[in-house]
């Protein structure tokens, strides 16, 4: 059974299509893009005359104070707290954040991992591209902030996005993850610096690609966009990295362009959420294997890697929150043996995660390879 056949839940998307402009030659920052498209203050001199008090920007606005405000002491400031201690020597290792199937979901990868030199995503969401605030008319931009509202309501109410219309609302839209993305970099504080789009050569190697007409000239089957973004004025650069693609066993033999891109990769660690237990299937075999094979440290609920794949001899295993059982829709990828580990020790986990996202129903794996 293919992928795209069995996510039941990653992420939901109900993004039209707008008028459409290469990062680069955008007059209006990304920095400002991203800043309105979230919410957020902008300066009225830094937008087109014909988005200066527009009604669904205020709408944007309120959506994202309300939800912020609830989201703060709920779970970002309880996760914050939990990951400076427990996740003290897994963010020292890391230089490279993986969150594979992770879809546009920065938002959770930031705070669990703040200060990775890179952040990797991946999901069958299109890149996308930017959205050109300087030729979008008022009908345009409202919608899109109409509807990125709608898109992002799962995931922040409950940690991990629906794909519910997918493939219908993503074969429409060219948006894509952008958006949400963007939104998320400026939500979580830091300043949107470049967008650029990126693609794999058949070696791995990260090419940036041409858009001189007007639009990103991709010439491979791994199309990706890239954030650059700091956390403040005297702060390092850092880059999230989105791809479009499939990594189930059938695509991942025709392309193994990701795989040898991991591998570049120095000081990875994985994080792993809402994955739909897809690497519980026979048919994810080669996406697990190079996780294991590659990561220094794994952060997962019990939706990403079966628990019987990690050696005693090789990793040391760190259980937090409750495991009984998952929810209803995935049923039969119950762990007996994770469950028998949970009854014999687990720590606290003050926060919902996950598909089982309220709070004392989560939980979370600390695997860390052995030196």
């Amino acid at each position: 059974m293919p992928w795209n056949s069995r996510i039941a839940l990653i992420s939901l998307f109900f993004l039209p299509v707008f008028a459409l402009s290469s990062a680069p030659e955008q007059s209006v920052s990304a920095d400002t893009v991203a800043r309105y498209i979230s919410g957020l203050p902008v300066e009225d001199e830094a937008l087109p005359p014909a988005l200066r008090n527009l009604a669904d920007f205020r709408a944007q606005r309120a959506f994202f104070e309300s939800r912020w405000s609830e989201l703060e002491p709920r779970r970002l400031d309880p996760m914050r707290k939990w990951a400076s201690s427990e996740l003290e020597q897994a963010r020292k290792d890391t230089e490279t954040l993986f969150y594979p199937f992770g879809g546009p979901d920065f938002l959770h990868a930031f705070t669990f991992f703040p200060n990775a030199n890179r952040y990797i995503h991946f999901g069958l969401e299109p890149a996308g591209i930017m959205p050109d605030l300087q030729t979008m008319n008022k009908k345009e931009t409202s919608d899109m902030l109409t509807l990125i509202r709608k898109s992002l309501f799962a995931v922040l109410e409950w940690s991990f996005f629906r794909t519910n219309d997918m493939k219908v609302d993503l074969i429409r839209s060219r948006m894509g993850a952008a958006p949400l993305i963007l939104s998320f970099i400026a939500r979580a504080g830091n300043e949107v610096l470049k967008v650029d789009y990126v693609e794999l050569d058949a070696e791995g190697n990260l090419l940036t690609v041409d858009t001189s007409n007007g639009k990103p000239s991709y010439s491979g089957p791994v199309p990706g966009i890239r954030f650059f973004f700091r956390k403040s004025q005297d702060a390092a650069p850092q880059e999230v990295i989105y791809f479009s693609l499939d990594v189930s066993d059938s695509a991942y033999a025709q392309n193994k362009r990701l795989h040898s891109f991991i591998k570049k990769q120095r000081g990875l660690v994985t994080y792993l959420k809402a994955a739909s237990y897809l690497m519980h299937y026979a048919s994810f075999n080669r996406i697990r294997g190079l996780i294991l094979e590659e990561s220094q440290h794994i952060l997962q609920t019990d939706s990403g890697i079966p628990y019987g794949y990690f050696s005693r001899a090789e990793w040391d295993i760190k259980l937090y929150g409750v495991y009984t059982r998952p929810i209803p829709l995935f049923r039969k990828r119950y762990q007996a043996d994770l469950r028998s580990a949970y009854l014999k020790s687990a720590r606290p986990l003050p926060f919902g995660i996950g598909y089982n996202y309220r709070e004392g129903t989560s939980n979370l794996m600390l695997a860390s390879k052995k030196k």
